[in-house]
């Protein structure tokens, strides 16, 4: 169970979330499927993945072997606080880099969205420590909702799905003792609102 458990933290990171959701949103019946040209959409894939997944990641390698963190698991309130500052930095740069980019503004917004909630996350955690797993995964939620309604799109099936990993997630991070109920449960309303704030709002 425990490697089971760790299996499903690492497949579900939350610096993956961005790019599971720009991917159901290219490939959704909506607008932006055909009005966005496939190389364009490829490009917007590498930025994203890019600048918010491998570099952070890279980073935060970096950092383990210079001693600064003692784990990629980041146990401590105290180790998240540089890898969360650098993250939000790439964050800023994707957005920079996205707004020369001729996309419909949803996707835009949605990158915002999850900017924002890495935000949230670096001030909470200055005083306490909340789960990064569930607001990835509850920001992949609330911009799903948000975009079904906005692009008036029947995307139930992966709205479901996203509950269900969600489940999945604060389970095995509660079998890790990674974390408590308490930071399961607000790590999914914050990334969840953080989504719902910028795309619906």
């Amino acid at each position: 169970m425990r490697i089971a458990a760790k299996i499903i933290s690492y497949i579900f990171h939350p610096l993956i979330m961005p790019i599971i959701g720009l991917l159901i949103i290219f490939n959704t019946d909506s607008y932006i499927n055909y009005a966005v040209p496939t190389e364009l959409k490829q490009a917007v894939l590498v930025l994203v993945g890019t600048s918010t997944f491998v570099i952070p990641l890279l980073i935060s390698i970096l950092l383990l072997n210079r001693k600064v963190i003692n784990s990629l698991e980041m146990e401590t309130q105290k180790e998240r606080m540089i890898p969360y500052a650098f993250t939000i930095l790439f964050y800023i740069f994707t957005l920079y880099m996205l707004k020369q980019a001729p996309i419909p503004p949803i996707i835009f917004n949605f990158i915002i969205g999850a900017t924002l909630s890495v935000m949230f996350a670096f001030i909470i955690n200055i005083k306490w420590k909340v789960s990064a797993h569930m607001i990835g995964i509850g920001g992949l939620v609330g911009a799903l909702f948000c975009i079904s309604i906005l692009l008036e799109i029947y995307i139930t099936p992966f709205l479901i799905i996203a509950l269900f990993i969600a489940g999945l997630i604060g389970s095995a991070r509660l079998f890790l003792k990674a974390h408590n109920q308490s930071q399961i449960y607000v790590g999914f309303v914050v990334g969840m609102i953080s989504q719902i704030i910028i795309l619906y709002f």
